[in-house]
């Protein structure tokens, strides 16, 4: 009989932690389970994987903060280079997900499986998602097909890049996707079927990469509207963030007060990424990138590109060189 895979165990928190009083509530839940409690509510991860299991924080994962994120990244390399360990299993609050994953995606400096899963619903709830999607996530990470993709996340049956995971929904189980790509696999029966490998650097392949000692330059995120007010731009600069997403409409289209609030930026020596409220199509760019001194966010969401310049800037990365990264990463 072969000996099962050693799976390490992330726990971070999130609704997959969650207790409430009443088991129809799926909202004012606590974050009250720890690793060992996620774990004896599913035995039959012990069919899969010895499971070895790591608590470093429980959250709501709408609290995290970057050099949470970074600590998350730094321990999974470390256990990932620990040659007994062979998937790490990472459990996230929904919230933020997708932002975690994606640092990752962009930092994590192996080819072993990474997966990311979370839920929904508190596991205090009827029909909760969470021992499913966990079982799932264990099963992912142990499967040959699942190296060498970057970090995946695990939901409702489906496997998704980091790449390009959204979540798209405030309440129902389903409520992740990937708006232009569509998942890279499903899981039927407890089977795995990955029929699609992401083409874009990551992990290995990726430029970026983190240590204990690591901090990211702040990045501001902010929407344009009709009426939008010039002081938050000035306030970017007063506070010396170190970059700036513009989510604007359409095509990353800019309201006059944000072509203003562009310029100012640029004035000041800070980057600004043009990017859209729009969920679905990249950022080509436009003459307003030339008039504005603004980079397209090309095939990045708000959110990504956020990560993405915040990185670039932690590097040093020249105006040609992000906007390469932003093109093809």
């Amino acid at each position: 009989m072969n000996q099962l895979k050693r799976i390490a165990l992330l726990t971070t928190g999130g609704t997959i932690a969650g207790t409430a009083s009443e088991n129809t509530a799926t909202a004012n839940y606590a974050i009250a389970q720890d690793g060992q409690a996620l774990l004896d509510a599913v035995p039959e991860l012990n069919d899969l994987a010895q499971i070895e299991c790591h608590s470093p924080f429980q959250i709501d994962s709408s609290t995290i903060s970057t050099a949470q994120q970074v600590a998350i990244v730094v321990q999974a390399n470390q256990l990932l280079a620990r040659p007994d360990i062979a998937g790490v299993v990472i459990t996230h609050g929904t919230d933020t997900l997708e932002e975690t994953a994606l640092l990752l995606h962009l930092c994590i400096k192996s080819t072993k499986p990474v997966v990311l899963v979370g839920a929904m619903r508190p596991g205090s709830a009827l029909s909760a998602d969470g021992p499913m999607n966990l079982y799932q996530a264990v099963r992912v990470a142990t499967h040959a097909d699942a190296h060498n993709l970057g970090v995946l996340v695990v939901a409702q049956d489906r496997i998704y890049s980091a790449r390009f995971i959204r979540k798209t929904h405030t309440h129902i189980p389903d409520a992740f996707t990937a708006p232009d790509t569509g998942p890279l696999g499903v899981i039927s029966n407890g089977i795995p079927y990955i029929g699609s490998t992401p083409r874009r650097a990551h992990t290995t392949h990726s430029r970026f990469s983190l240590t204990a000692d690591s901090t990211l330059p702040a990045v501001d995120i902010i929407y344009d509207h009709p009426g939008a007010n010039l002081a938050f731009f000035e306030q970017c600069i007063q506070s010396q963030r170190a970059g700036l997403i513009i989510a604007g409409k359409g095509n990353g289209n800019l309201s006059h007060t944000a072509q203003q609030g562009a310029l100012k930026l640029h004035e000041a020596g800070i980057p600004v990424i043009r990017a859209s409220q729009v969920s679905h199509g990249p950022i080509v760019p436009t003459e307003l990138d030339s008039q504005y001194h603004t980079l397209p966010a090309h095939w990045w969401s708000p959110h990504g590109a956020r990560i993405l310049l915040s990185l670039c800037l932690s590097q040093e990365l020249d105006r040609e060189k992000t906007l390469h990264t932003f093109r093809h990463y």
